[in-house]
């Protein structure tokens, strides 16, 4: 709460010193708001950090929360008027406008005017309820350390259990199986439990892990499944209609295969009996496993099959799961704390055996000094006997209580996403940044403190991490169920977010009740026109990029809402909207996210921007190039799509970090100007002409030599030659981390040097290169290589050796569609620390090699391997446990 109340503040400040013409009718209004304003601060340090405190305290705070909140949307709308009365200034040619602009202006002035008198009354009479509610007397948050991921014990009897279920072989016919238990107890930790499981490897044909929301689209789950089936499905243009996927799903895709599907988390008592008709049934024993609250579920998914249903853990298994989190390592019975064991156990006994109650608390007591006087306030603090009996809602509540303002705030605003949404963390992050959640104060940039707060958020086990990027960074993520629900409880209780989920729900209500931030989740509207001028951040989801149904975003006025930082599209035909929606002003916008969309061609002629900060076109399309020739100052992230033209002003865009799948061709050397670029995906245009291809080579490396803060480049070259004039062209930036080079290199080019590759390289992906000689000499010899991706046509060869001693810290290494390779040896010695090895489709390599030398593999993935080596594979007594079918993947080390 403090820091909302410094917020404004700091805005107030910006304004009294920025504006100094604009205010003075209003200057003693606002610094007596000032004056206010602080008294009230001196009261919240802190304040909100502490779970213990009455109904009467909690309700002022919410009234000191909306009265920072109706400050901050003045002083937004101020912002405004100044720019519309500046632009007016300037246009005073136009004498009529200018006139009605003024007298706009002048009224607007006067209401504000009135406005702050009464935001002063109230601040008033807040401060002085202080004494009668004994504010004063509450305290401050404890410091934190950091932890890391908990695990969940209790269920290798489960799993053993089901494993048999599946593999009796007795039962040919289709089963379903459900595993049924409440939010929290670990039915999806037992679901991807078996799903990754040794015993289960090379039984199936095909396996598939889909997730079920609450409102599922049965099309985009059919789709999602015929995916993972035939990835290369995912490409098909146009994709196949929703009225043939059931039939190319049963008769094309999966028939006469064995399959294991799980559904995690089913709410529908009606899913299975559609989904079935897409799935055949063939009597050779295939699995469905779904996941469930309901028994009503389970029972009308499979009247044959007994539910599985998951215990709550024994006060021993609880207790186990307890230390673990809290100490965050594994914790022997004898080795428990003696001055602990009481106060624990009663801990642990309040949970109620529930998993997701015991590992959240772990979290918190991670965050308390080890001793009984600690952990025992924790005990007495915490509201065990709710009203519902549900004592994990408490836990998790207190978990949301124990966090710092600023991270409540990004907390909260998880809620604004769909159920089982794959979210970024990266663009969640800068979504933050753009709200101006992010201190400012310490060391550090706004994007790296926002990337600590995802972190913390993370280690406090309150956002799942689902997939890391290559520097293991959080790529994506979700929350748990009753997490998610806490996250939108707080957030409606604290007017955080306004959330709107059901599909065809009316939301003209928004120009009623004017949320501070909205979510549209698949919702319709019924009138045009609706919008709310209070409102900073706006996230719409469609019904999937597939879809054609009009989710009614169409029908908003966009141009309504004045104050906004942050909008999002996702799905939406913007081709539809008229000149009066759009909005053309957006003085405050810092992120604008467009996924997916239908765009017009002239789109950003219809903007003026003033602070955006990161725009996000990926997956959109456009009949023709979209050219984004404007001029945005404040401009640092930029995620175009193959076919959009950008032509920014780039000696103007210095603040640009992030430039992403964009074509640049004609006037590529500016991009010299933006040296602070980070992240650089360029796509060239093909050319199989080696003069004109050297030429843009030459104007790329003046771009390559100012641009040295770049981590990430990615050169991708559309179908003609890879643009270097020697071995030793490419820049070696210390800086680069990660490099992708897709492009047939020219012919003299036989083999790279190592000179020719950054120093501190730790991701490397080549393809369609056309070498002609075993790259693995020079690579291997990358020290600091972590991962090496030689994909489609990177090498042209026959044989592949890596030599003892090579890629000395290797931990990954991919080999994709590798035609002419058949064979490969690896040297005692070589890729010392390798874990993971991927082959996908190299059709002639007729045998591994002695893998038996690299003791520290955990995972072998071998997709549509040749006849030769699935006999090998079968004849290598190391290798019985490892099958040979699509997507096969072993989780564990597999050598003794």
């Amino acid at each position: 709460m403090a820091e909302a109340v410094i917020s404004v503040l700091v805005k107030l400040a910006d304004i009294l010193r920025e504006n100094v013409r604009e205010v003075q009718a209003v200057r003693g209004q606002i610094e007596q708001v000032q004056k206010e304003l602080h008294l009230i601060e001196a009261l919240l340090k802190d304040v909100d950090s502490k779970g213990t405190r009455n109904d009467v305290v909690t309700v002022w705070l919410n009234q000191v929360r909306e009265i920072a909140n109706r400050i901050a949307t003045a002083i937004d709308t101020f912002w405004v008027k100044i720019e519309a009365k500046n632009h007016a200034d300037s246009s005073n040619w136009l004498v009529r406008p200018f006139k009605k602009a003024k007298r706009n202006y002048e009224t607007y002035m006067l209401g504000l005017h009135d406005e702050l008198e009464k935001i002063i009354e109230e601040l008033n009479r807040l401060y002085q309820r202080r004494t009668d509610l004994r504010i004063e007397d509450l305290g401050a948050i404890d410091d934190v350390d950091d932890v890391d991921d908990p695990e969940v014990v209790g269920l290798e009897d489960d799993q053993a259990k089901i494993i048999d279920q599946l593999l009796n072989s007795s039962i040919s016919r289709r089963t379903v199986l459900s595993i049924v238990g409440t939010g929290g107890l670990g039915k999806t930790t037992l679901a991807q439990k078996l799903y990754n499981s040794d015993k289960l490897e090379g039984q199936f044909d095909f396996r598939a892990w889909q997730s079920i929301s609450q409102t599922y689209n049965l099309n985009e789950l059919l789709r999602e499944i015929l995916y993972k089936v035939r990835p290369d499905m995912k490409r098909k243009d146009p994709p196949i209609a929703h009225k043939d996927l059931p039939v190319k799903l049963k008769n094309y895709f999966l028939n006469g295969k064995r399959y294991l599907i799980i559904l995690d988390d089913v709410w529908d008592i009606n899913l299975w009996g559609q989904l079935k008709k897409a799935l055949p049934e063939m009597y050779n024993a295939s699995r469905v496993i779904i996941t469930t609250r309901s028994l009503d579920v389970a029972k009308a998914a499979d009247c044959n099959t007994k539910p599985y249903k998951l215990r709550y853990l024994r006060q021993d298994e609880g207790l186990a799961l307890l230390f673990r989190n809290a100490f965050q390592q594994h914790v022997q019975p004898e080795n428990y704390p003696a001055h602990l064991l009481d106060v624990a156990n009663g801990l642990t006994k309040r949970c109620g055996g529930l998993p997701l109650a015991l590992v959240v608390l772990g979290g918190i007591l991670t965050r308390r000094d080890r001793n009984y006087t600690a952990w025992n306030m924790l005990y007495e603090t915490i509201d065990w006997h709710d009203k519902d009996g549900i004592q994990c809602s408490q836990v998790l509540a207190r978990s949301y209580e124990d966090l710092p303002r600023y991270l409540k705030d990004c907390f909260l605003y998880f809620a604004a996403f769909p159920e089982d949404y794959k979210i970024s963390g990266v663009h969640v992050t800068r979504m933050w940044m753009a709200e101006g959640f992010i201190p400012k104060n310490g060391a550090g940039t706004v994007d790296d403190k926002s990337e600590k707060c995802l972190e913390e958020l993370v280690e406090r086990c309150l956002i799942q991490v689902t997939k890391k990027s290559w520097n293991g960074y959080c790529k994506y993520c979700n929350m748990h169920d009753l997490l998610r629900d806490l996250a939108i409880t707080k957030a409606k209780e604290e007017n955080f977010f306004t959330v709107f989920s059901k599909e065809g729900e009316d939301v003209n209500q928004l120009s009623a009740i004017k949320p501070r931030r909205a979510a549209l989740q698949f919702s319709t509207l019924t009138q045009d026109g609706v919008y709310s001028e209070n409102t900073r951040s706006l996230l719409c989801f469609g019904f999937g990029r597939y879809s054609s149904k009009d989710c009614g975003f169409s029908k908003l006025n966009y141009s309504g809402f004045s104050v906004l930082r942050v909008l999002t599209l996702q799905s939406v035909d913007m081709r539809q909207f008229t000149q009066r929606q759009w909005p053309k002003g957006l003085v405050h916008l810092r992120y604008l996210g467009l996924r997916n969309c239908q765009i017009p061609n002239d789109l950003f002629k219809k903007f003026s921007f003033y602070n955006l900060e990161t725009i996000d076109l990926k997956g959109s399309i456009s009949e023709r190039f979209i050219v984004l020739d404007v001029l945005i100052p404040t401009l640092k992230h930029v995620y175009g799509n193959w076919g959009f033209d950008f032509r920014l002003k780039w000696d103007q865009h210095r603040n640009l970090q992030t430039l992403k799948h964009v074509n640049i061709e004609t006037g590529i050397g500016e991009l010299a100007c933006c040296i602070n670029l980070r992240t650089l995906v360029i796509h060239f245009q093909g050319s199989r002409d080696n003069e004109r291809a050297l030429q843009m080579w030459q104007n790329f490396k003046a771009v390559l030599r100012r641009t040295e803060q770049l981590v990430y480049l990615d050169i991708l070259q559309g179908g003609g030659m890879l643009p270097f004039g020697g071995t030793t062209d490419l820049p070696c930036h210390g800086k680069i981390q990660n490099l992708n080079l897709e492009g047939e290199w020219m012919r003299y080019i036989c083999v790279p040097s190592v000179e020719m590759f950054p120093p501190n390289l730790t991701k490397l992906t080549l393809q369609w290169s056309k070498l002609e000689e075993d790259p693995m000499p020079i690579l291997e010899k990358l020290l600091s290589l972590r991962i090496l991706h030689l994909g489609i046509d990177s090498y042209l060869g026959t044989k592949l050796i890596c030599s003892t001693g090579g890629f000395p810290n290797l931990e990954k290494l991919e080999l994709s569609v590798l035609a002419d390779l058949c064979h490969w040896d690896i040297k005692e010695g070589a890729m010392p620390v390798l874990r993971h090895l991927i082959i996908h489709n190299c059709e002639r390599l007729n045998a591994l090699p002695e893998l038996q030398k690299v003791l520290t593999l955990q995972e072998l993935v071998v997709n549509w391997p040749s006849h030769e080596l699935r006999e090998s594979m079968q004849g290598d007594e190391d290798l019985h446990k490892i099958h040979h079918i699509p997507f096969v993947r072993k989780e564990k080390g597999w050598l003794a």
